[in-house]
Protein backbone atom coordinates (compact mmCIF):
# COMPACT_ATOMS: atom_id res chain seq x y z
CA UNK A 1 0.00 0.00 0.00
CA UNK A 2 1.02 3.70 -0.30
CA UNK A 3 3.29 4.90 2.47
CA UNK A 4 5.08 1.64 3.02
CA UNK A 5 8.71 2.38 4.01
CA UNK A 6 11.46 1.30 1.63
CA UNK A 7 9.33 1.34 -1.49
CA UNK A 8 10.06 3.75 -4.43
CA UNK A 9 7.66 6.65 -4.97
CA UNK A 10 8.79 7.41 -8.53
CA UNK A 11 6.67 7.34 -11.67
CA UNK A 12 6.02 4.14 -13.53
CA UNK A 13 8.10 5.22 -16.56
CA UNK A 14 11.21 5.92 -14.51
CA UNK A 15 10.78 2.59 -12.70
CA UNK A 16 10.72 0.76 -16.00
CA UNK A 17 13.83 2.71 -17.18
CA UNK A 18 15.44 1.84 -13.85
CA UNK A 19 16.50 5.47 -13.21
CA UNK A 20 15.88 7.76 -10.29
CA UNK A 21 12.71 9.85 -10.64
CA UNK A 22 12.54 13.49 -9.43
CA UNK A 23 8.92 12.77 -8.37
CA UNK A 24 7.57 16.06 -9.76
CA UNK A 25 3.75 16.23 -10.07
CA UNK A 26 1.67 15.66 -12.12
CA UNK A 27 4.50 14.47 -14.42
CA UNK A 28 8.14 14.20 -13.58
CA UNK A 29 10.62 16.63 -15.13
CA UNK A 30 13.09 13.85 -15.97
CA UNK A 31 10.64 12.25 -18.41
CA UNK A 32 10.01 15.63 -20.05
CA UNK A 33 13.69 16.36 -20.55
CA UNK A 34 14.32 12.90 -21.97
CA UNK A 35 11.30 13.00 -24.33
CA UNK A 36 9.37 10.17 -22.58
CA UNK A 37 5.69 10.21 -21.72
CA UNK A 38 5.35 10.08 -17.96
CA UNK A 39 2.98 7.21 -17.04
CA UNK A 40 2.10 8.71 -13.68
CA UNK A 41 2.39 7.49 -10.13
CA UNK A 42 -0.06 4.51 -9.84
CA UNK A 43 1.58 2.36 -7.22
CA UNK A 44 1.20 -1.46 -7.40
CA UNK A 45 -0.84 -3.02 -4.61
CA UNK A 46 1.12 -4.86 -1.96
CA UNK A 47 -0.71 -6.83 0.73
CA UNK A 48 0.81 -6.96 4.17
CA UNK A 49 -0.19 -9.42 6.87
CA UNK A 50 -1.02 -7.35 9.94
CA UNK A 51 -1.99 -10.33 12.10
CA UNK A 52 -0.08 -10.92 15.31
CA UNK A 53 0.18 -14.61 14.37
CA UNK A 54 3.56 -15.39 12.79
CA UNK A 55 3.16 -15.76 9.05
CA UNK A 56 5.43 -17.83 6.90
CA UNK A 57 5.23 -16.99 3.18
CA UNK A 58 4.58 -19.95 0.95
CA UNK A 59 7.06 -20.71 -1.83
CA UNK A 60 4.27 -21.17 -4.37
CA UNK A 61 3.09 -17.54 -4.30
CA UNK A 62 2.07 -16.21 -7.69
CA UNK A 63 1.36 -12.82 -9.24
CA UNK A 64 -1.90 -11.87 -10.91
CA UNK A 65 -2.83 -8.64 -12.68
CA UNK A 66 -5.85 -6.40 -12.21
CA UNK A 67 -5.71 -4.46 -15.44
CA UNK A 68 -2.05 -3.53 -15.63
CA UNK A 69 -1.61 -3.51 -11.89
CA UNK A 70 0.31 -6.52 -10.51
CA UNK A 71 -1.20 -8.17 -7.40
CA UNK A 72 0.67 -10.70 -5.33
CA UNK A 73 -1.49 -13.73 -4.56
CA UNK A 74 -0.80 -15.73 -1.42
CA UNK A 75 -2.50 -19.16 -1.08
CA UNK A 76 -5.10 -19.30 1.67
CA UNK A 77 -3.92 -21.12 4.78
CA UNK A 78 -6.42 -23.76 6.03
CA UNK A 79 -6.48 -24.64 9.66
CA UNK A 80 -7.67 -27.79 11.38
CA UNK A 81 -8.36 -26.03 14.66
CA UNK A 82 -11.47 -27.42 16.40
CA UNK A 83 -14.62 -25.34 16.87
CA UNK A 84 -14.08 -23.08 19.89
CA UNK A 85 -15.92 -24.51 22.90
CA UNK A 86 -17.42 -21.12 23.62
CA UNK A 87 -19.32 -21.19 20.28
CA UNK A 88 -22.99 -21.74 21.17
CA UNK A 89 -25.06 -24.24 19.19
CA UNK A 90 -28.32 -23.29 20.93
CA UNK A 91 -29.78 -21.97 17.68
CA UNK A 92 -29.62 -25.46 16.18
CA UNK A 93 -30.82 -27.41 19.23
CA UNK A 94 -34.48 -27.61 18.22
CA UNK A 95 -33.59 -28.76 14.71
CA UNK A 96 -31.32 -31.44 16.17
CA UNK A 97 -34.08 -32.69 18.50
CA UNK A 98 -36.67 -32.83 15.72
CA UNK A 99 -34.25 -34.63 13.41
CA UNK A 100 -33.55 -37.13 16.20
CA UNK A 101 -37.29 -37.66 16.65
CA UNK A 102 -37.82 -38.34 12.95
CA UNK A 103 -34.87 -40.75 13.00
CA UNK A 104 -37.14 -43.06 15.01
CA UNK A 105 -38.49 -45.09 12.07
CA UNK A 106 -41.52 -46.41 14.00
CA UNK A 107 -42.83 -42.91 14.70
CA UNK A 108 -41.68 -41.56 11.34
CA UNK A 109 -43.53 -44.18 9.33
CA UNK A 110 -46.59 -43.99 11.59
CA UNK A 111 -46.67 -40.19 11.09
CA UNK A 112 -45.91 -40.26 7.35
CA UNK A 113 -47.58 -37.31 5.64
CA UNK A 114 -48.20 -35.17 8.72
CA UNK A 115 -45.63 -35.53 11.53
CA UNK A 116 -42.78 -33.78 9.74
CA UNK A 117 -45.10 -31.02 8.47
CA UNK A 118 -46.24 -30.38 12.03
CA UNK A 119 -42.77 -29.00 12.83
CA UNK A 120 -43.49 -25.45 11.67
CA UNK A 121 -45.51 -25.91 8.48
CA UNK A 122 -49.04 -26.23 9.89
CA UNK A 123 -50.03 -24.17 12.92
CA UNK A 124 -48.69 -22.91 16.20
CA UNK A 125 -50.26 -25.66 18.30
CA UNK A 126 -48.88 -28.47 16.13
CA UNK A 127 -45.43 -26.90 16.16
CA UNK A 128 -45.52 -26.55 19.95
CA UNK A 129 -46.58 -30.18 20.33
CA UNK A 130 -43.72 -31.38 18.09
CA UNK A 131 -41.22 -29.28 20.02
CA UNK A 132 -42.42 -30.78 23.28
CA UNK A 133 -42.26 -34.34 21.99
CA UNK A 134 -38.87 -33.98 20.29
CA UNK A 135 -37.21 -32.34 23.29
CA UNK A 136 -38.61 -34.87 25.75
CA UNK A 137 -37.63 -37.75 23.48
CA UNK A 138 -34.11 -36.41 22.86
CA UNK A 139 -33.56 -35.45 26.50
CA UNK A 140 -34.73 -38.77 27.92
CA UNK A 141 -32.92 -40.88 25.34
CA UNK A 142 -29.62 -39.01 25.77
CA UNK A 143 -30.00 -38.32 29.50
CA UNK A 144 -30.05 -34.56 29.00
CA UNK A 145 -32.20 -33.41 31.90
CA UNK A 146 -32.23 -29.73 30.86
CA UNK A 147 -33.59 -30.59 27.40
CA UNK A 148 -36.10 -33.03 28.89
CA UNK A 149 -37.26 -30.32 31.30
CA UNK A 150 -37.66 -27.92 28.41
CA UNK A 151 -39.80 -30.53 26.66
CA UNK A 152 -42.01 -30.78 29.74
CA UNK A 153 -42.45 -26.99 29.77
CA UNK A 154 -43.29 -26.95 26.07
CA UNK A 155 -45.79 -29.76 26.67
CA UNK A 156 -47.50 -27.53 29.25
CA UNK A 157 -47.64 -24.69 26.72
CA UNK A 158 -49.19 -27.02 24.15
CA UNK A 159 -51.86 -28.04 26.67
CA UNK A 160 -52.61 -24.40 27.44
CA UNK A 161 -53.23 -23.84 23.74
CA UNK A 162 -55.27 -27.03 23.32
CA UNK A 163 -57.73 -26.57 26.21
CA UNK A 164 -59.50 -23.45 24.91
CA UNK A 165 -59.51 -24.90 21.38
CA UNK A 166 -61.35 -28.02 22.61
CA UNK A 167 -63.67 -26.10 24.94
CA UNK A 168 -66.21 -25.51 22.17
CA UNK A 169 -66.40 -28.53 19.83
CA UNK A 170 -68.83 -26.64 17.56
CA UNK A 171 -66.20 -24.06 16.74
CA UNK A 172 -65.13 -24.09 13.05
CA UNK A 173 -61.77 -25.76 12.44
CA UNK A 174 -62.08 -28.35 15.20
CA UNK A 175 -60.68 -30.95 12.77
CA UNK A 176 -57.31 -29.14 12.74
CA UNK A 177 -56.74 -30.29 16.30
CA UNK A 178 -56.33 -33.88 15.11
CA UNK A 179 -52.57 -33.61 14.50
CA UNK A 180 -51.62 -31.91 17.79
CA UNK A 181 -53.81 -34.37 19.72
CA UNK A 182 -52.03 -37.31 18.06
CA UNK A 183 -48.64 -35.82 18.93
CA UNK A 184 -49.68 -35.23 22.54
CA UNK A 185 -50.81 -38.86 22.76
CA UNK A 186 -47.35 -39.90 21.57
CA UNK A 187 -45.77 -37.59 24.16
CA UNK A 188 -47.86 -38.90 27.04
CA UNK A 189 -47.10 -42.43 25.93
CA UNK A 190 -43.36 -41.92 25.92
CA UNK A 191 -43.48 -40.15 29.29
CA UNK A 192 -45.76 -42.92 30.64
CA UNK A 193 -48.22 -40.29 31.83
CA UNK A 194 -51.36 -42.39 32.34
CA UNK A 195 -53.73 -39.53 33.15
CA UNK A 196 -52.68 -37.51 30.12
CA UNK A 197 -52.85 -40.53 27.80
CA UNK A 198 -56.43 -41.26 28.85
CA UNK A 199 -57.46 -37.62 28.47
CA UNK A 200 -55.91 -37.29 25.01
CA UNK A 201 -57.51 -40.52 23.80
CA UNK A 202 -60.91 -39.29 24.95
CA UNK A 203 -60.25 -36.03 23.16
CA UNK A 204 -59.34 -37.90 19.96
CA UNK A 205 -62.57 -39.94 19.99
CA UNK A 206 -64.67 -36.84 20.72
CA UNK A 207 -62.90 -34.84 18.02
CA UNK A 208 -63.53 -37.43 15.29
CA UNK A 209 -67.17 -37.90 16.24
CA UNK A 210 -67.89 -34.15 16.39
CA UNK A 211 -66.03 -33.26 13.20
CA UNK A 212 -67.39 -36.14 11.12
CA UNK A 213 -65.71 -37.93 8.20
CA UNK A 214 -66.04 -35.08 5.66
CA UNK A 215 -63.60 -32.88 7.59
CA UNK A 216 -60.63 -35.17 6.91
CA UNK A 217 -60.69 -35.33 3.12
CA UNK A 218 -57.64 -33.13 2.48
CA UNK A 219 -53.99 -33.53 3.37
CA UNK A 220 -52.37 -33.56 5.84
CA UNK A 221 -55.53 -34.35 7.83
CA UNK A 222 -56.31 -37.37 5.63
CA UNK A 223 -52.97 -39.01 6.47
CA UNK A 224 -53.40 -38.07 10.13
CA UNK A 225 -56.87 -39.64 10.11
CA UNK A 226 -55.32 -42.89 8.85
CA UNK A 227 -52.89 -42.87 11.77
CA UNK A 228 -55.64 -42.06 14.27
CA UNK A 229 -57.81 -44.87 12.89
CA UNK A 230 -54.93 -47.32 13.27
CA UNK A 231 -54.34 -46.35 16.91
CA UNK A 232 -58.01 -46.48 17.85
CA UNK A 233 -58.50 -49.83 16.13
CA UNK A 234 -55.68 -51.44 18.08
CA UNK A 235 -57.03 -50.02 21.34
CA UNK A 236 -60.54 -51.33 20.69
CA UNK A 237 -59.15 -54.71 19.66
CA UNK A 238 -57.63 -55.00 23.12
CA UNK A 239 -60.94 -54.01 24.70
CA UNK A 240 -62.93 -56.35 22.41
CA UNK A 241 -65.39 -53.49 21.90
CA UNK A 242 -67.10 -52.31 18.75
CA UNK A 243 -65.61 -49.13 17.29
CA UNK A 244 -67.73 -46.43 15.62
CA UNK A 245 -65.18 -46.30 12.79
CA UNK A 246 -66.58 -49.60 11.47
CA UNK A 247 -69.48 -47.64 9.98
CA UNK A 248 -69.27 -47.46 6.17
CA UNK A 249 -69.13 -43.67 6.03
CA UNK A 250 -65.81 -43.68 7.89
CA UNK A 251 -64.39 -46.16 5.37
CA UNK A 252 -65.41 -44.21 2.29
CA UNK A 253 -66.03 -40.48 2.81
CA UNK A 254 -62.50 -39.38 3.88
CA UNK A 255 -61.14 -40.62 0.52
CA UNK A 256 -64.06 -39.43 -1.64
CA UNK A 257 -62.17 -36.49 -3.15
CA UNK A 258 -59.11 -38.58 -4.04
CA UNK A 259 -60.14 -42.25 -4.13
CA UNK A 260 -56.84 -43.27 -5.74
CA UNK A 261 -54.95 -41.91 -2.72
CA UNK A 262 -56.37 -44.67 -0.52
CA UNK A 263 -53.52 -47.08 0.16
CA UNK A 264 -53.60 -50.86 0.32
CA UNK A 265 -52.95 -50.59 4.06
CA UNK A 266 -56.08 -48.46 4.45
CA UNK A 267 -58.16 -51.01 2.55
CA UNK A 268 -56.90 -53.62 5.00
CA UNK A 269 -57.82 -51.38 7.95
CA UNK A 270 -61.37 -51.28 6.52
CA UNK A 271 -61.45 -55.01 7.30
CA UNK A 272 -59.55 -54.87 10.58
CA UNK A 273 -61.80 -52.16 12.04
CA UNK A 274 -64.69 -54.66 11.98
CA UNK A 275 -62.82 -57.22 14.08
CA UNK A 276 -63.31 -55.52 17.50
CA UNK A 277 -67.09 -55.82 17.07
CA UNK A 278 -66.77 -59.47 16.06
CA UNK A 279 -64.64 -60.15 19.15
CA UNK A 280 -67.18 -58.36 21.36
CA UNK A 281 -70.05 -60.43 20.00
CA UNK A 282 -68.07 -63.68 20.24
CA UNK A 283 -67.29 -62.92 23.89
CA UNK A 284 -70.97 -62.28 24.66
CA UNK A 285 -72.03 -65.50 22.95
CA UNK A 286 -69.51 -67.67 24.74
CA UNK A 287 -71.33 -70.48 26.55
CA UNK A 288 -74.86 -69.36 25.56
CA UNK A 289 -75.40 -72.14 23.04
CA UNK A 290 -77.74 -70.12 20.80
CA UNK A 291 -77.24 -71.78 17.43
CA UNK A 292 -79.10 -69.13 15.43
CA UNK A 293 -77.01 -66.30 16.86
CA UNK A 294 -73.83 -68.31 16.34
CA UNK A 295 -74.73 -68.84 12.68
CA UNK A 296 -75.34 -65.11 12.21
CA UNK A 297 -71.93 -64.28 13.70
CA UNK A 298 -70.26 -67.00 11.63
CA UNK A 299 -71.81 -65.49 8.51
CA UNK A 300 -70.28 -62.10 9.37
CA UNK A 301 -66.87 -63.68 9.93
CA UNK A 302 -67.12 -65.36 6.51
CA UNK A 303 -67.97 -61.99 4.96
CA UNK A 304 -64.83 -60.45 6.43
CA UNK A 305 -62.81 -63.46 5.27
CA UNK A 306 -64.17 -62.96 1.77
CA UNK A 307 -63.14 -59.28 1.82
CA UNK A 308 -59.66 -60.24 3.04
CA UNK A 309 -59.22 -63.01 0.46
CA UNK A 310 -60.47 -60.76 -2.36
CA UNK A 311 -57.90 -58.15 -1.31
CA UNK A 312 -55.16 -60.79 -1.28
CA UNK A 313 -55.91 -62.20 -4.75
CA UNK A 314 -56.22 -58.70 -6.20
CA UNK A 315 -52.93 -57.76 -4.55
CA UNK A 316 -51.27 -60.84 -6.07
CA UNK A 317 -52.37 -59.73 -9.54
CA UNK A 318 -51.12 -56.18 -8.94
CA UNK A 319 -47.81 -57.34 -7.43
CA UNK A 320 -46.58 -60.39 -9.36
CA UNK A 321 -43.35 -61.86 -8.02
CA UNK A 322 -43.50 -59.50 -5.04
CA UNK A 323 -41.28 -61.76 -2.92
CA UNK A 324 -38.27 -63.97 -3.46
CA UNK A 325 -35.94 -66.08 -1.33
CA UNK A 326 -32.16 -66.04 -0.85
CA UNK A 327 -30.24 -68.92 0.71
CA UNK A 328 -28.11 -67.87 3.66
CA UNK A 329 -24.36 -68.70 3.75
CA UNK A 330 -23.55 -72.15 5.23
CA UNK A 331 -22.36 -70.84 8.61
CA UNK A 332 -25.31 -68.51 9.05
CA UNK A 333 -27.69 -71.23 7.85
CA UNK A 334 -26.89 -73.38 10.89
CA UNK A 335 -28.13 -70.67 13.25
CA UNK A 336 -31.35 -69.87 11.39
CA UNK A 337 -34.80 -71.33 12.00
CA UNK A 338 -35.52 -71.04 8.26
CA UNK A 339 -32.44 -71.36 6.01
CA UNK A 340 -33.77 -69.07 3.28
CA UNK A 341 -34.33 -65.35 3.82
CA UNK A 342 -37.45 -63.74 2.43
CA UNK A 343 -37.18 -60.46 0.49
CA UNK A 344 -39.88 -58.22 -0.99
CA UNK A 345 -39.56 -55.95 -4.00
CA UNK A 346 -40.13 -52.93 -1.71
CA UNK A 347 -40.96 -52.12 1.90
CA UNK A 348 -44.48 -50.98 1.08
CA UNK A 349 -45.36 -54.49 -0.07
CA UNK A 350 -43.79 -55.87 3.09
CA UNK A 351 -45.95 -53.63 5.30
CA UNK A 352 -49.10 -54.73 3.44
CA UNK A 353 -48.37 -58.46 3.71
CA UNK A 354 -47.54 -58.11 7.41
CA UNK A 355 -50.90 -56.48 8.14
CA UNK A 356 -52.77 -58.97 5.92
CA UNK A 357 -51.37 -61.93 7.85
CA UNK A 358 -52.16 -60.32 11.21
CA UNK A 359 -55.82 -59.80 10.21
CA UNK A 360 -55.98 -63.35 8.85
CA UNK A 361 -54.87 -64.72 12.24
CA UNK A 362 -57.75 -62.89 13.96
CA UNK A 363 -60.34 -64.19 11.51
CA UNK A 364 -58.85 -67.70 11.44
CA UNK A 365 -59.03 -67.95 15.23
CA UNK A 366 -62.62 -66.66 15.22
CA UNK A 367 -63.58 -69.16 12.55
CA UNK A 368 -61.96 -71.99 14.49
CA UNK A 369 -63.82 -70.91 17.61
CA UNK A 370 -67.24 -70.68 15.94
CA UNK A 371 -67.02 -73.70 13.61
CA UNK A 372 -64.05 -75.89 14.55
CA UNK A 373 -65.18 -78.87 12.45
CA UNK A 374 -65.61 -76.98 9.18
CA UNK A 375 -62.63 -74.60 9.11
CA UNK A 376 -60.97 -76.16 6.05
CA UNK A 377 -64.24 -76.40 4.12
CA UNK A 378 -65.13 -72.77 4.84
CA UNK A 379 -61.69 -71.52 3.81
CA UNK A 380 -61.76 -73.46 0.53
CA UNK A 381 -65.30 -72.30 -0.31
CA UNK A 382 -64.59 -68.63 0.46
CA UNK A 383 -61.26 -68.83 -1.36
CA UNK A 384 -62.89 -70.15 -4.53
CA UNK A 385 -65.48 -67.36 -4.57
CA UNK A 386 -63.00 -64.58 -3.76
CA UNK A 387 -60.44 -65.76 -6.34
CA UNK A 388 -63.12 -65.93 -9.06
CA UNK A 389 -64.47 -62.46 -8.25
CA UNK A 390 -60.95 -61.00 -8.21
CA UNK A 391 -60.16 -62.53 -11.60
CA UNK A 392 -57.50 -64.88 -10.26
CA UNK A 393 -57.62 -68.10 -12.29
CA UNK A 394 -56.67 -71.57 -11.13
CA UNK A 395 -53.80 -71.58 -13.63
CA UNK A 396 -52.33 -68.26 -12.46
CA UNK A 397 -48.73 -68.53 -11.22
CA UNK A 398 -48.21 -68.61 -7.46
CA UNK A 399 -45.32 -66.95 -5.69
CA UNK A 400 -43.39 -67.44 -2.47
CA UNK A 401 -46.04 -65.81 -0.28
CA UNK A 402 -48.91 -68.09 0.72
CA UNK A 403 -52.31 -67.52 -0.80
CA UNK A 404 -55.42 -68.06 1.39
CA UNK A 405 -56.03 -71.68 0.38
CA UNK A 406 -52.38 -72.58 1.08
CA UNK A 407 -52.67 -71.71 4.76
CA UNK A 408 -53.10 -74.72 7.04
CA UNK A 409 -53.24 -72.95 10.39
CA UNK A 410 -52.29 -69.79 12.28
CA UNK A 411 -48.70 -71.01 12.51
CA UNK A 412 -48.23 -70.61 8.74
CA UNK A 413 -49.40 -67.00 9.00
CA UNK A 414 -47.22 -66.25 12.03
CA UNK A 415 -44.12 -67.63 10.32
CA UNK A 416 -44.75 -65.48 7.24
CA UNK A 417 -45.06 -62.47 9.56
CA UNK A 418 -41.65 -63.25 11.07
CA UNK A 419 -40.01 -63.72 7.69
CA UNK A 420 -41.44 -60.45 6.31
CA UNK A 421 -40.61 -58.54 9.50
CA UNK A 422 -37.01 -59.74 9.22
CA UNK A 423 -36.84 -58.22 5.73
CA UNK A 424 -38.15 -54.87 6.98
CA UNK A 425 -35.60 -54.82 9.79
CA UNK A 426 -32.60 -55.26 7.47
CA UNK A 427 -32.12 -51.48 7.27
CA UNK A 428 -35.16 -49.85 8.91
CA UNK A 429 -33.58 -46.39 9.13
CA UNK A 430 -34.01 -46.11 5.36
CA UNK A 431 -37.76 -46.73 5.53
CA UNK A 432 -39.54 -43.68 4.15
CA UNK A 433 -43.03 -45.01 3.38
CA UNK A 434 -46.11 -45.18 5.53
CA UNK A 435 -46.38 -48.07 7.97
CA UNK A 436 -49.43 -47.67 10.18
CA UNK A 437 -48.82 -50.91 12.10
CA UNK A 438 -45.08 -51.45 12.46
CA UNK A 439 -44.84 -53.80 15.47
CA UNK A 440 -48.48 -54.89 15.60
CA UNK A 441 -48.14 -57.96 13.30
CA UNK A 442 -45.18 -59.33 15.25
CA UNK A 443 -47.21 -58.96 18.44
CA UNK A 444 -50.00 -61.03 16.87
CA UNK A 445 -47.52 -63.72 15.75
CA UNK A 446 -45.96 -64.04 19.20
CA UNK A 447 -48.60 -66.13 21.03
CA UNK A 448 -48.84 -68.46 18.04
CA UNK A 449 -45.10 -69.28 18.11
CA UNK A 450 -44.19 -68.49 21.72
CA UNK A 451 -43.91 -72.16 22.74
CA UNK A 452 -41.29 -72.84 20.06
CA UNK A 453 -37.95 -71.74 21.49
CA UNK A 454 -36.24 -71.09 18.14
CA UNK A 455 -38.99 -68.82 16.88
CA UNK A 456 -39.28 -67.03 20.21
CA UNK A 457 -35.54 -66.28 20.20
CA UNK A 458 -35.74 -65.18 16.56
CA UNK A 459 -38.45 -62.60 17.29
CA UNK A 460 -36.57 -61.19 20.27
CA UNK A 461 -33.35 -60.97 18.24
CA UNK A 462 -35.13 -59.02 15.51
CA UNK A 463 -36.44 -56.51 18.03
CA UNK A 464 -33.01 -56.15 19.61
CA UNK A 465 -31.34 -55.51 16.23
CA UNK A 466 -31.94 -51.73 16.41
CA UNK A 467 -31.88 -49.19 19.26
CA UNK A 468 -35.42 -48.08 18.36
CA UNK A 469 -37.04 -51.46 19.08
CA UNK A 470 -34.44 -52.91 21.44
CA UNK A 471 -35.87 -53.76 24.84
CA UNK A 472 -39.42 -54.43 23.70
CA UNK A 473 -40.97 -57.61 25.00
CA UNK A 474 -44.15 -59.13 23.64
CA UNK A 475 -47.31 -58.82 25.74
CA UNK A 476 -49.18 -61.82 27.10
CA UNK A 477 -52.67 -61.66 25.62
CA UNK A 478 -52.78 -62.11 21.83
CA UNK A 479 -49.49 -60.28 21.70
CA UNK A 480 -51.39 -57.13 22.58
CA UNK A 481 -49.73 -54.36 24.50
CA UNK A 482 -50.47 -54.96 28.16
CA UNK A 483 -50.64 -51.30 29.04
CA UNK A 484 -53.09 -49.98 26.47
CA UNK A 485 -55.91 -47.48 26.60
CA UNK A 486 -59.47 -48.49 25.76
CA UNK A 487 -62.81 -46.75 26.34
CA UNK A 488 -63.63 -48.82 29.43
CA UNK A 489 -60.09 -48.50 30.76
CA UNK A 490 -60.20 -44.76 30.20
CA UNK A 491 -62.85 -44.58 32.91
CA UNK A 492 -61.13 -46.94 35.31
CA UNK A 493 -57.55 -45.87 34.63
CA UNK A 494 -56.51 -49.53 34.38
CA UNK A 495 -55.23 -51.62 31.50
CA UNK A 496 -56.31 -55.12 30.51
CA UNK A 497 -54.01 -56.64 33.10
CA UNK A 498 -54.71 -54.08 35.78
CA UNK A 499 -51.49 -52.19 35.02
CA UNK A 500 -51.38 -48.42 34.54
CA UNK A 501 -52.28 -47.45 30.99
CA UNK A 502 -49.70 -46.25 28.50
CA UNK A 503 -50.77 -45.60 24.92
CA UNK A 504 -48.12 -46.37 22.31
CA UNK A 505 -49.52 -45.55 18.87
CA UNK A 506 -48.99 -48.40 16.38
CA UNK A 507 -46.99 -50.38 18.95
CA UNK A 508 -48.48 -53.61 20.17
CA UNK A 509 -45.50 -54.44 22.27
CA UNK A 510 -44.53 -53.58 25.81
CA UNK A 511 -41.25 -51.85 26.48
CA UNK A 512 -39.21 -53.02 29.46
CA UNK A 513 -38.02 -49.68 30.82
Amino acid sequence: MVGIPGKSKGCITCKKRRIKCDEAKPTCERCKKSGYVCAGYNTSLHFVNTSTVPFQPKPNQSTAYVGETPVRVVPRIRTTEPVPPELSLVAFKQDVCISFLLHNFVWRTYGKGWLENAAGKLDKLSEQAVRALSNSFFGMHNRQEDIQLQGAMQYGKALSLLRPALSDPRKPGIENLLIPVLILIMHASYEQDTTAAVAHLRGLIMLLQVAGPYKFQKEPLLSAFGSARASLTTSFLVARQRLFLEEQEWKVIPWDLKPFSKTQQNYLVDILVDVPGLLQDATKLQGQGDQQVDEELLSRVKARLYALYHWRFTWELLNPNAAYEVMSPPEARKKRVIPRKLFCQNHGQGAEILLYNAIYIFLFELLQRLSPDTVSDVILAVTETAAHDAGFSDTAPRGILKLPDEVRDSRDLAIEICRTFEYKMLDPNKLDGSNLFFLFPLGIAWPVLVDEEDYRAWMVDMLDSTPVTKGYAIGRQWGWIRRSTTPEQARSGKGTSGLPITVRPSLWLRRDE
